[in-house]
């Protein structure tokens, strides 16, 4: 009997010294409105502030946050809400899940004591698992990495693509993942297609550019310039890409 108490003991020990334990956040920056949900309420947050497992923060227009989660940062831009679904630690495991329901976060996951860091995330559709230290996510669903590794996939089935630094992709709705993309190239793609579509409402004339920059032109029809002129009306565009080191 005597023995058997010894090992009841010790076995309790080991489940003591393993289990998990509620942590909390800290508010360390705050510009603008920051709110959080608290017993059905919004409480305005400021710098200093703890926030709990399981409560939404949100940020008005022209707001930001900053927020220590654990030992990792996440800033929270305008528009901007979460809840955090967990927010627990062992001796051995941080974990942190947060659901990005709108607006924009930015995760720098940072591990100390040799401790496993298991954070997430995660909208409706994405996940967004740390395999390295550094991602922003969107409510669109795009994932950019900024240092070393992300794992990146849909919700319902978290495994997916290995995301490295300086890299985007995206999750769509349709339950795929994109092929990872250079940031420099994402960059160019976006400009191409603004330019594009710039040159498109152009063409159309109307409340677009092109009426403007015809009607203004000196020489052209409407200052009783010849006709000829306003079809040799052009527009160029240059565009720069900085590429980094």
């Amino acid at each position: 009997m005597r023995k058997m108490k010894t090992l009841l003991l010790a076995a309790l020990f080991i489940v003591l010294g393993t289990s998990a334990f509620a942590a909390d956040a800290t508010v360390t920056f705050v510009s603008g409105k920051v709110e959080v949900q608290r017993d059905g309420k919004w409480i305005a947050l400021q710098k200093g502030d703890t926030v709990l497992q399981s409560e939404t923060i949100s940020t008005g227009f022209q707001s930001e946050a900053k927020i220590k989660v654990l030992e990792s940062v996440m800033y929270l831009g305008p528009v901007t809400r979460i809840t955090l679904e967990e927010l627990s630690s062992t001796e051995q495991n941080d974990n942190v899940n947060v659901y990005l329901k709108t607006g924009t976060a930015r995760s720098q996951v940072r591990h100390i004591d040799n401790k496993r860091v298991n954070y997430q995330v995660h909208t409706a559709v994405a996940v967004a698992s740390c395999r390295g230290t550094g991602w922003i996510m969107d409510d669109s669903n795009t994932v950019e990495v900024t240092e070393n590794t992300v794992e990146v996939g849909l919700f319902t089935q978290p495994a997916g693509v290995l995301v490295q630094e300086n890299q985007t992709v995206t999750v769509s709705e349709t339950s795929s993942v994109s092929q990872p993309m250079s940031t420099v190239e994402k960059s160019a793609t976006e400009v191409i297609n603004t330019v594009a579509t710039t040159s498109a409402k152009e063409s159309e004339g109307g409340a677009g550019l092109g009426g403007g920059i015809v009607s203004g032109r000196s020489g052209g029809n409407a200052a009783g310039g010849s006709s000829d002129d306003a079809g040799d009306t052009t527009a160029s565009v240059v565009v720069l890409i900085e590429i980094p080191e």
